[in-house]
This record gives structure tokens, C-alpha cells and sequence, in this order.
């Protein structure tokens, strides 16, 4: 295995400490209104307080309000980017509430239970669970009948703050940050606190050992919206579609104080042809959306690339095709992002491993995008999306990518065919001796439009010179887990990482290979890394196995196994388990 290029990491299984972190697993369950999900934010900030990482992830049906909602949170003494394989603490407000929820939580033998003392139902079988639940009046219940009392959550608060071995003091803190400019709020939420610490606790667990400094508590989306405007992005354009729209959000507020525009499209063909507009004007530019939205900005996206003017898409991949599930998770955009478009045109796509990446990898697609004037597509999904994690500070940020600007005396044509350069430099509007056309319509060096089939040949070829450097510049641009020279190999990309720093640990025969940069696709680095392997499988999160089925145009894929599905959730460690099992008989 090479050394470790600048964009590339390395963590071998026997080197990567956090992933045998001392952690806890909590799932939370109820209904609408009983507030699971912000119980689930309010502990993982009081674990970014003490200095403990962890985070979290929900599951919700597709109703725009109510219904049944779970949050699995974990937190953990290191970094972690996995929700982990079981829980060791349920905490559920009401029974009925889990049967949406099969294979979402995952008991460990040894759980804690803590159900309502009001609810006679019986959890699933499917949870396997054997023991005795401690209960704990949460409802109130009058004439038969649940009615407004004391808020669940702040209850469910103490007494998961009390397991864990946390001071009262902090929870105090942590719900006065929230609701300080609440007070009525506030006081309800702190009295429902103090009376449940007042009372008995469930049995406590193992502390853990937080680090004692201040940590930073971020969702996927959140990262990729400050990730784009520490890379310059100066102009976002969107529509909200689940599972992106807290990109725009995040930027509604934040983009205005860093001196940008944010414009809500009528729709996403709007938004992207906004993008390429601002672009074109000299200014950095994103647009994010979903698979739906990704289609219709499909013509646009073209554009981007006739017209060579740099683009940022940020794609949060749900269930597909058609609107598909639109709170589940996929990786099934993935040929879209390759392929989708009539015409030949460049293109790059990168993908992005968790919450933390997705932040970082927005510098590495501003760059690609104003380096070689194109369309660059990122592609999250809806786990990394609107999970949320504990991560360090930033340390110092590079610059931001600069764009090369022609001035009066460069190079006179925009689309020149020839030369050492095979990127003009770009035009902004309004430089004197700098007007030139920008169209759609296949064009000469000098933009004009034209129909010579000699010229439209030339101009695919010049168009697709660009990707031969930039392929050379992310030739480094993956990681690689478990030991270098163990005979069984995983291939796989995206949020599947983090499963796969833990997994590899506690298989040490297998190690994987992970790109960044799904095109230009790294195959030199591939090569180099399958030397050797007796077994390897492509593990993806699609129905066709759009990797495996891409990477076998690009070389010989031999006897590789595919180990691929849908369904819209994570793959857990005990199923890869099984898929692998199951490919070796």
C-alpha cells in the first residue's frame, strides 16, 4: 500500500484506537408530540459539554406531521461515525409505538427497559427482549384517558442523565441554552426535570470519560452548508425537498453574515439555472436537493458543462425512483450522477463519508468545480444528512479555492482547442475586451454557435481533456481500513463507512477500500489496493449494484461478489455479517 497522499486516509485496523471506543447506545421511541427527537439533541449536547462524542440518527414515516417516531443515539469516549450494532438502553413512551421500528432498534442481551407504568402492552417479539422493564410514570392518565401532564421528555432527561452518571446541574444548563428565550418554557421543562431527579433511577451504567472540552454538535446538512461557505460559496439558489432542506435553512441564516445571497427557487430546474447564472457573474455557487430535484435539473446541469461555468450540487440521496421514501436513505443516485444527462459531458462526483467529511469534502468540490470550470456533484444521503454528531473544532481552514480570471491580454479565446492549458481562463462579465457568448448550443473557440459536426467532435474532445489532470490530482482521494495485508477485501463508498472502521476491527481478515471521488474514479489506487485478495465483495446500498456495475466497464471485475439491496436503512454490522456469510458458502 502507498503512503498517504494530502486527501487520503489510511486507518488500519490495529492502529485505529477510537474504533474500540467505550460507548453507550440509547434508543428513544414515541409519538408525536412526545418529543424523542429533541431529547436526543438536548443529550448529545450535554455529551458535547463534558467532552464525550457521539451521535444520532431518527426514523420517521413520511407524514408531514405526527406519527411514531425512534432516535438511536450513541455516545462514546472517541470519535465515532456508526450508531453502533445494538442499544443498552430502550427507552420507549409507549409500547404500541415500536412496531413501525423493526430493524431500526437492536437490543443487547443485557438492555435496560424503561417503559410507562400506565402501559399494559407488550413490546414486539422481534426485539427478542426477555427481561424486566423499570417503569416509571410518564403519561397521565385520567378516566382512561392520556391528557397533558409533565413533558415526557424532560422526565426521560433525568433519568437517562442519571444512567449515565451526568450532574443534574449540567442538564439544567444544557435545557436553559435551549429555552432561555422561553422562560415560561423553560420553567416547565426545568420543574419536570428536578421532580423526576428528585425520585427513584433506573440502575446506572458505566460512566464514560469525556475529554472535559467543549465539543461541536452538527448534523450532515449543517456541515455541508458551512462547508460551502468556508470554501467561498457566495450564492446558494434552492427548492426544500426532504432529505437537503436543512441546507438551505442552515444558509437562510448564515450565508447573509458571510457576505452571500440565498434565493428559494420555484423549483430546481430555477434553482440551478440561478446557480449557473451567479457563476457566470464571477461568484462561487450550490445548489442542494434530492433525487427528484436532481433530475429535473438534469438539462441544466448540462449547461454547467457546455457552457463551462462551475456548478456545486449537493445530492442527499432518499429511496427511489419517482418520489420514492422520502425520510429512508439509498445510494441508488449514484449512475445518475455519473451518467445522467443526454449528450456527453464532464462531469465529477464525489461521495461523502459522514458528518464531519461532509463538511471538509465542499473545499475539495469548490476546487474541482472553479479549477476545471464544470459541474461537480457531492453525494450525501438522508443518514448523513439529518443525523447529527459530536465532532472536534475545526482547526485552520485553507483558503478558499480561487477561480483563474482572464484579464485583457490573456489568452483571446473562451473555448480555445488547443494549447498546454486545456481550462481557459474565465471570463467575468463587464471586463473590458472580455465579451464573449455563453450559450447551450454547441459552439466555436470563439463561443458563436454552429452545427459542423467537425467542430462539435473537437470540442467533446477538448471539453473531456479536463478530466485526464484533474483524475491525475485526485488520484488520492480514498481511504482504506483493516490491515494491508489481509486476503479478503470490501468495496463500498459513502456513509457505509463508519460501519466499516468498526466492522474491519472485529474482523481483521477483511480490509476495505473506500473512494472519495467516485468519478474520476481512483482505479489506479483500486488496483494497487485489491493486489493480493483472495475474496473481494462490493458492499452497496443499491438494487443493481451501481458501483460494481460502473467499475466493471473500468476493468475486470473477475469473481467479485456483489452484496447489495435497498430498503432505505444503514446496513448494520450483525447483517453484514450475515450478507458476507452467505456470499462464502
Amino acid at each position: 500500500m502507498s503512503t498517504p497522499t494530502p486527501g487520503q486516509r489510511a486507518e488500519a485496523a490495529g492502529a485505529a484506537p477510537e474504533a474500540r471506543t467505550a460507548s453507550v447506545g440509547i434508543a428513544m421511541v414515541g409519538s408525536g408530540g412526545d418529543g424523542v427527537v429533541l431529547l436526543g439533541h438536548l443529550l448529545l449536547q450535554a455529551a458535547a459539554k463534558q467532552g464525550v462524542y457521539g451521535m444520532m440518527v431518527q426514523s420517521y414515516g413520511p407524514q408531514i406531521r405526527g406519527g411514531e417516531s425512534a432516535v438511536v443515539l450513541r455516545v462514546a469516549e472517541s470519535e465515532i461515525q456508526y450508531e453502533g450494532d445494538q442499544v443498552d438502553v430502550l427507552l420507549c413512551f409507549r409500547t404500541s409505538d415500536m412496531q413501525r421500528f423493526q430493524g431500526t432498534v437492536r437490543l443487547s442481551p443485557h438492555c435496560h427497559v424503561l417503559l410507562d407504568a400506565h402501559d399494559d402492552g407488550q413490546l414486539p417479539a422481534w426485539l427478542g427482549y426477555q427481561g424486566t422493564p423499570w417503569r416509571f410514570p410518564f403519561a397521565r392518565i385520567e378516566n382512561g384517558v392520556e391528557v397533558p401532564g409533565e413533558p415526557k421528555n424532560m422526565v426521560g432527561m433525568a433519568l437517562l442523565c442519571r444512567m449515565l452518571g451526568w450532574p443534574q446541574e449540567l442538564a439544567r444548563t444544557v435545557l436553559s441554552e435551549r429555552f432561555g428565550h422561553r422562560p415560561p418554557v423553560l420553567a416547565k421543562n426545568l420543574a419536570a426535570l428536578d421532580r423526576a431527579w428528585a425520585g427513584e433511577a433506573p440502575a446506572a451504567l458505566t460512566p464514560l470519560r469525556g475529554s472535559g472540552r467543549q465539543l461541536v454538535v452538527e448534523s450532515g446538512n449543517e456541515a455541508s452548508a458551512r462547508g460551502g461557505i468556508d470554501a467561498g460559496m457566495r450564492f446558494f439558489a434552492g427548492y426544500p425537498i426532504t432529505p437537503s432542506s436543512e441546507i438551505m435553512e442552515t444558509l437562510i441564516d448564515e450565508l447573509p453574515e458571510a457576505g452571500g445571497k440565498l434565493i428559494q427557487a420555484e423549483d430546481e430546474m430555477a434553482a440551478m439555472g440561478m446557480v449557473i447564472g451567479a457563476s457566470f457573474a464571477g461568484v462561487p455557487a450550490m445548489t442542494a436537493t434530492s433525487g427528484p430535484g436532481l433530475s429535473l435539473m438534469t438539462e441544466m446541469i448540462g449547461l454547467s458543462s457546455m457552457a463551462e461555468v462551475p456548478s456545486v450540487i449537493v445530492d442527499c440521496q432518499r429511496g427511489g425512483p419517482a418520489t420514492g421514501q422520502p425520510s429512508r436513505m439509498e445510494q441508488a443516485d449514484l449512475d445518475h450522477a455519473i451518467y445522467g444527462g443526454h449528450g456527453d459531458f464532464p462531469r465529477a462526483v464525489l461521495g461523502v463519508y459522514d458528518v464531519v467529511h461532509a463538511h471538509d469534502v465542499m473545499h475539495k468540490a469548490f476546487h474541482l468545480a472553479e479549477t476545471y470550470q464544470l459541474p461537480v456533484i457531492v453525494l450525501s444521503d438522508a443518514y448523513i444528512a439529518q443525523r447529527r454528531q459530536i465532532r472536534d473544532p475545526h482547526g485552520e481552514l485553507p483558503p478558499p479555492p480561487r477561480r483563474r480570471i482572464w484579464k485583457p491580454g490573456d489568452e483571446p479565446l473562451r473555448f480555445k482547442l488547443v494549447g498546454e492549458d486545456v481550462v481557459a481562463p474565465f471570463r467575468i462579465p463587464g471586463t473590458p475586451g472580455g465579451t464573449y457568448l455563453a450559450a447551450g448550443i454547441e459552439h466555436t473557440p470563439e463561443g458563436f454557435p454552429t452545427a459542423d459536426t467537425a467542430t462539435h467532435h473537437q470540442m467533446n474532445v477538448k471539453r473531456f481533456l479536463k478530466v485526464e489532470p484533474m483524475a491525475a490530482e485526485t488520484a488520492g482521494w480514498f481511504r482504506t481500513l483493516g490491515r494491508p495485508d489481509a486476503k479478503r477485501g470490501i468495496l463500498a463508498w459513502g456513509s457505509t463507512y463508519g460501519l466499516l472502521r468498526e466492522w474491519v476491527v472485529r474482523h481483521p481478515e477483511y480490509r476495505a477500500f473506500l473512494p472519495e471521488i467516485l468519478f474520476p474514479y481512483p482505479l489506479a489506487a483500486f488496483e494497487e489496493w485489491r493486489r493480493g485478495l483472495e475474496w473481494l465483495a462490493v458492499v452497496e446500498l443499491s438494487y443493481r449494484g451501481q458501483l460494481r456495475r460502473f467499475l466493471s466497464g473500468l476493468t475486470d471485475m473477475g469473481d467479485t461478489i456483489g452484496l447489495t439491496r435497498s430498503g432505505g436503512v444503514p446496513l448494520s454490522g450483525p447483517e453484514l455479517d450475515q450478507l458476507v456469510e452467505g456470499a462464502r458458502r
